[in-house]
């Protein structure tokens, strides 16, 4: 069964707020509704967090490194690297030298100093999930026996084909029975967006839309009456 094309709209990053002070949490929660973040939840310590990432997992966390007397960000940095792709950045006024010195070490993709103000929210907030989208990811595709790591930014299009769909990448395609919502849903590939009811593409390989075509290389693809309104929202041409 197919989504709704009017699901497709322009993606609102969530994020996870981790801080044990409620006045610094709940301002930086204002801040970030202003600026249009989604806030998944609140934690207070490295035990709620985790167990929010699990649950409801955001596209970036806030991590204050000292609660409740303990380098709890620490420990939610170490959860994170091993388990999630998502960034995070380290909110704190730290000053003393062995704490920057193991903040680092944890490679933070940013931080944000207290006392913050909106602008410091939205530039590093700004920069940090820019920089994000371009990192490479990579995710397996099974064929029958064979596993394939396949690199996101390479895919270019999928074409469903009766029960079976075609994935198209920069070197190579694949035939594999399933659904393309499935096969989206499953790899969480939210680069994929749907354009026809037979066709998704990468929406950052797209070269050109010329009337309701989609233009990646040489490859005209079609788009649908039904969904080229969303499409022209997400693309800037």
């Amino acid at each position: 069964m197919q989504k709704s094309p009017s699901k497709i709209e322009k993606k609102i990053a969530k994020v996870l707020i981790v801080d044990d002070e409620v006045f610094i949490s709940e301002q930086l929660n204002s801040v970030l509704v202003e600026l249009g973040y989604h806030v998944t939840e609140i934690a207070y310590n490295a035990s709620s967090a985790i167990k929010s990432l699990m649950s409801n997992p955001p596209d970036i966390a806030i991590l204050d490194i000292k609660m409740h007397g303990e380098n709890q960000g620490f420990t939610i940095a170490r959860y994170i690297r091993e388990n999630m792709e998502i960034p995070f950045i380290f909110l704190t006024s730290f000053a003393d030298e062995s704490t920057v010195k193991e903040a680092s070490n944890w490679s933070p993709d940013g931080y944000l100093l207290k006392p913050f103000n909106e602008k410091d929210v939205f530039s590093t907030l700004n920069i940090v999930l820019k920089r994000y989208e371009k990192k490479d990811r990579f995710f397996n595709l099974k064929i029958g026996y064979e596993v394939h790591k396949i690199n996101v930014n390479h895919l270019l299009w999928i074409k469903a084909s009766d029960k079976y769909i075609e994935i198209h990448t920069k070197n190579k395609s694949y035939l594999k029975r399933e659904s393309i919502e499935s096969f989206i849903d499953s790899n969480k590939l939210s680069v994929l967006i749907r354009i026809h009811r037979s066709y998704a593409v990468n929406l950052n390989n797209i070269d050109r839309v010329k009337g309701r075509k989609a233009f990646i290389g040489n490859q005209e693809i079609p788009i649908s009456k039904t969904y080229h309104p969303a499409l022209k929202n997400l693309l800037i041409f």
